[in-house]
C-alpha cells in the first residue's frame, strides 16, 4: 500500500512522569525473552510464541489492562487516534493488545546486542485474525534517554518507488534509498511513534547501555 505518511513520530509526548510510571508498572512484571509470532488472543499464552533468534534477540514483559495506568492508556490511544488522522490513515479500530514492555541490551557475549530485524507487525488476516480483527495501528514509546545506550535504531520502509527499475527489464531491488531512520529527536524520552502494522520497521542492534521502549497494537476489522 502506497501512503503519504509511512510513520508519525510526536516527540516528547510523554513527560518523564508519566514515563517513571510506565517502568513502575513493568517492575511488578517477570521479564521473558523477546519471541516473535501472532499470540494475539486473550486466550493465547504469549509465553508459547515462537523464539527465533536469527529474527529477534530482545527481552519483554506483558503489562495486561488490569495493572496498566489508565491515564497512560488513554494518552496512548489519544495519540493513536491523532497520528492515524494526521496521517490520512483514518483506520478503524476496537480493541487493544496488552502493551509490551522491551527491553534491548548491549551483549557483548554475543555476535551483536539485543536487536528485531525487518518484520511487520501484521500478517495475512487468516494467520493474525483474532475475534477482533487484525493489527491495523502500531505504537512504541521512548522510554530511555538517548545517553543510556547507543544503536537501538528504530528504522522503516518507504517503498513507493521501490520496484519501478522493473519496468525498465531490472529485477534487482536495492533497498537502502527506501529506509527511513528516526532522527536523533526521537531518541527523547517519552516519543511517542505510531505507524500502520503492515509497515516493515527494524529496531537495529544496541552496542552499548540498555534501550527500553513500550510496543501497543490497536486492532480492527479486516481491509475491505
Amino acid at each position: 500500500m502506497i501512503l503519504d505518511n509511512y510513520c508519525i513520530i510526536y516527540e516528547n509526548y510523554f513527560t518523564e512522569a508519566e514515563v517513571m510510571k510506565i517502568h513502575a508498572c513493568a517492575n511488578q512484571v517477570e521479564e521473558i525473552e523477546g519471541r516473535t509470532g501472532f499470540g494475539i488472543d486473550e486466550d493465547e499464552d504469549p509465553n508459547n510464541i515462537e523464539m527465533t533468534y536469527d529474527v529477534r534477540q530482545s527481552s519483554q514483559k506483558w503489562l495486561q489492562h488490569h495493572i496498566f495506568p489508565k491515564d497512560i492508556q488513554d494518552k496512548i490511544t489519544m495519540g493513536i487516534n491523532t497520528a492515524s488522522a494526521e496521517g490520512g490513515w483514518n483506520f478503524a479500530w476496537n480493541h487493544i493488545e496488552d502493551h509490551q514492555y522491551t527491553i534491548y541490551k548491549h551483549k557483548p557475549d554475543r555476535p551483536t546486542g539485543d536487536f528485531y530485524t525487518w518484520h511487520t507487525d501484521a500478517a495475512s488476516p487468516s494467520k493474525m485474525q483474532s475475534r477482533y480483527g487484525i493489527r491495523k495501528l502500531s505504537s512504541t514509546i521512548q522510554l530511555s534517554h538517548p545517553e543510556d545506550y547507543e544503536g537501538g535504531h528504530f528504522r522503516w520502509l518507504e517503498p513507493a518507488h521501490m520496484f519501478d527499475n522493473i519496468r525498465k527489464g531490472s529485477y534487482g531491488v536495492d533497498v537502502d534509498p527506501y529506509i527511513q531512520t528516526a532522527p536523533f529527536s526521537a531518541k527523547t524520552i517519552g516519543t511517542l511513534i505510531v505507524f500502520p502494522s503492515f509497515v516493515w520497521h527494524e529496531v537495529t542492534p544496541v552496542s552499548r547501555g540498555v534501550r527500553t521502549s513500550l510496543v501497543s497494537w490497536y486492532h480492527g476489522p479486516t481491509y475491505v
